[in-house]
């Protein structure tokens, strides 16, 4: 594996992203949900990991097609050379509509406003687009209610094409829960009732991949799965993390039993201590609330985080590992022996925040085969 110290980082904090494991945990989604197919969702640069490098390596796998959140995340996957189709899954503004024209995208429509002006737009142009209607059966955030979007369906007309029919779940992520249960039979009993012939039926997120089989219909739409990430808190998968986070000691010093350290001097040594200053702070993702609580990885031994994480840095106590700490040593914030579930417990939150949130000037460094393939700068 290529040097970090060879690829001229500005400063050495970076996050790896194995493409290989990418791949693997993709096709291992695949083959448990066939002969559904798979929307990969790359929203929010690809949950932090990236999108246009995550698109690309699902791509070249076969994938169905993405799912993003918004126009211009799908605009930078088409500007990237992605070929697969694309669904805005939170849908687009009217304004945005001339862009399905050039880019050939695939909006979610869940009110009639849009509707209205997209099939105005369209006729108007002699153009036909594809749409995926979204029926809401129980989140209540988007979507026409059933009834509704029997409505939808008949002001179409035929300068829009419906490819896709779907919901969206509140509660996936508890096992055999009965509201997710009701929202499923809710969209089917739609379906069943308005006949509604469509190329794709589709309703399970991660969570519904793996608690809810019944729900995986035509296509499923894995986001978190992907990138290695359990949707639970306490229960492993099959997929593994495809992301480490890191950086380098760029100070040690020692520091007298009572001193304090930090802004807010809210550490203070209980002994002669070691500290390490470290490149990585809020800026970057590392958020502050981990102050005095997180545990790094520093010469394959668990450290805490001592005193305020800053803007741009943060320090740790190696003291317990002074004869073998030195400047430049790796630190780990993420991999193998803490995960996102470990910061999210800690901050009462998700892991999805967690690797959305990695800082803009965090290079992403992609690695294949074992050999560096490529770096990102958000």
């Amino acid at each position: 594996m290529i040097n970090i110290n060879d690829l001229g980082l500005q400063r050495p904090t970076w996050a790896e992203i194995n493409l290989d494991i990418l791949h693997s945990n993709y096709v291992e989604a695949r083959n448990a949900v066939a002969p559904a197919r798979v929307l990969a969702v790359v929203k929010s640069d690809g949950y932090g990991h990236g999108a246009v490098a995550v698109a690309r390596e699902l791509e070249k796998a076969g994938v169905e097609c993405f799912g993003t959140a918004t126009a211009l995340e799908a605009v930078e996957l088409r500007d990237a050379g992605i070929q697969t189709p694309i669904v805005l899954l939170s849908g687009m503004a009217p304004s945005q509509i001339p862009l399905l024209l050039k880019y050939q995208f695939i909006p979610a429509v869940y009110n009639f406003e849009f509707l209205h002006a997209l099939k105005e737009f369209v006729e108007s142009h002699r153009q036909q687009v594809s749409v995926h209607i979204k029926v809401d059966t129980g989140m209540g955030r988007l979507g026409f209610t059933p009834e509704d979007a029997a409505r939808a369906f008949d002001l179409t007309g035929p300068n829009i094409r419906i490819d896709g029919l779907f919901t969206h779940f509140a509660n996936a992520d508890v096992s055999d829960d009965p509201y997710t249960k009701a929202q499923l039979d809710r969209f089917l009993d739609f379906v069943r009732r308005h006949n509604k012939q469509v190329r794709y039926l589709h309703a399970a997120n991660s969570a519904a991949v793996i608690n809810y089989p019944e729900s995986h219909l035509d296509l499923v739409r894995p986001g978190i799965l992907l990138y290695g990430v359990s949707p639970f808190p306490d229960r492993p998968i099959p997929q593994k993390p495809i992301l480490s986070l890191k950086s380098k000691i760029v100070s040690l010093h020692t520091i007298s039993k009572g001193d304090t350290i930090g802004y807010g001097r809210n550490f203070t040594a209980g002994r002669e201590s070691i500290i390490a200053t470290i490149p990585f702070g809020y800026a970057d993702g590392l958020r502050r609330a981990l102050s005095n609580r997180l545990e790094v990885e520093i010469c394959s031994t668990m450290c805490r985080i001592a005193g305020n994480i800053s803007m741009d840095l943060c320090m740790a106590d190696v003291t317990d590992i002074a004869d073998r700490v030195k400047i430049y040593d790796t630190v780990t914030f993420l991999g193998p022996r803490t995960i996102c579930w470990d910061w999210a417990k800690l901050l009462r939150t998700l892991p999805y925040e967690i690797t959305c949130l990695i800082g803009a000037r965090v290079p992403r460094v992609y690695y294949k085969a074992g050999q560096l393939h490529d770096i990102y700068y958000p």
